[in-house]
């Protein structure tokens, strides 16, 4: 099973790769996804924002990075036959994760 883990990723976080590690655990593939909107402006270029991922992601072999700069999460999702999405939480005051690592 395919799995997409949208996101701007600017910049990649412990956080984003605790929660990559977590779904490469789950999912035969994980396709990290920068997702651009051309109605906000980021800190990192998209292209560096990729290396970076490309980087922090070396050591998980069922993880492949991409980006898309156009149109829905949906229509990528359909394009690309995945039929999941993983989300990370945030939570003020948040201090432990509840399941185990």
């Amino acid at each position: 099973m395919r799995a997409l883990f949208p996101g701007s990723f600017d910049p990649v976080t412990q956080g984003h790769q605790d929660v990559l590690r977590r779904a490469a655990l789950l999912f035969d593939e994980v396709v990290v996804c920068v997702m651009f909107n051309a109605n906000k402006a980021g800190r990192l270029p998209v292209t560096e924002r990729l290396d970076r991922l490309r980087a922090a992601t070396s050591d998980l072999s069922n993880v492949t990075v991409d980006c898309h700069t156009g149109g829905l999460l949906v229509d990528y999702c359909r394009g690309a036959g995945i039929d999941v999405v993983v989300r990370g939480v945030r939570g003020a005051g948040t201090t432990k994760c509840p399941w185990p690592a």
